[in-house]
């Protein structure tokens, strides 16, 4: 047997490996565009950086989470025991007893009446409250700017971080089967020109 053959398969796996490596690379590299002649070439994340951060921020938005996803937990959270606290720590503060001298004077026994008066009245209007701030917050916020202003924030270095983060083993499983491939064309090379 020839073992020069096995120059097909050990170029052609060299050759994917490379490749795929390199356009893995070319995703974020170079981050300015360098011309060569007429010909630019530049990263695809940085040349195209405004329109990712407007297609992720929509996709987050219409299939992740959206504001009236945010406004149907706010719905269900049961502010009662949060509410209650925060009447109790009012009326031990000195903010309460700096405002009003009569109240602080006032025994216990009414001092307790009113407070429970006042959880009372709170969790029976929590409703209407929460449904008040979730409208303003559906008027107010604007959840894929927000996701958007943010991506466009991010300097490209640490943008490219984070898509490393989220896919560094595809994006490695994507250069190792470039080298597969590449061996396997050259193996089929190798395979017809033993044949012919």
């Amino acid at each position: 047997m020839d073992y020069s053959l096995f120059i097909f398969p050990i170029v052609g796996g060299l050759i994917g490996y490379t490749t795929n490596y390199i356009a893995v690379k070319m995703l974020f590299r170079p981050h300015e565009p360098i011309g060569i002649g007429p010909l630019k070439i530049q990263g695809v994340l940085p040349k195209r950086r405004n329109d990712i951060a407007t297609s992720i921020s929509a996709t987050v938005e219409e299939e992740l989470i959206s504001i009236k996803d945010l406004t149907e937990i706010l719905k269900n959270l049961d502010l009662g025991t949060e509410i209650d606290s925060m009447v109790d720590d009012f009326f031990r503060s000195s903010d309460y007893e700096g405002k009003s001298e009569i109240l602080s004077k006032i025994n216990v026994t009414i001092n307790s009446y009113m407070r429970s008066k006042v959880k009372k009245s709170l969790n029976r209007n929590k409703d209407g409250l929460i449904t008040e701030f979730i409208r303003r917050i559906e008027g107010e916020v604007d959840f894929k700017g927000i996701i958007e202003k943010k991506i466009d924030g991010y300097d490209l270095n640490q943008l490219e971080n984070i898509v490393m983060r989220v896919s560094s083993n595809e994006l490695r499983y994507i250069t190792i089967i470039g080298g597969v491939l590449g061996i396997i064309v050259g193996l089929a090379q190798m395979f017809l020109f033993m044949v012919l």
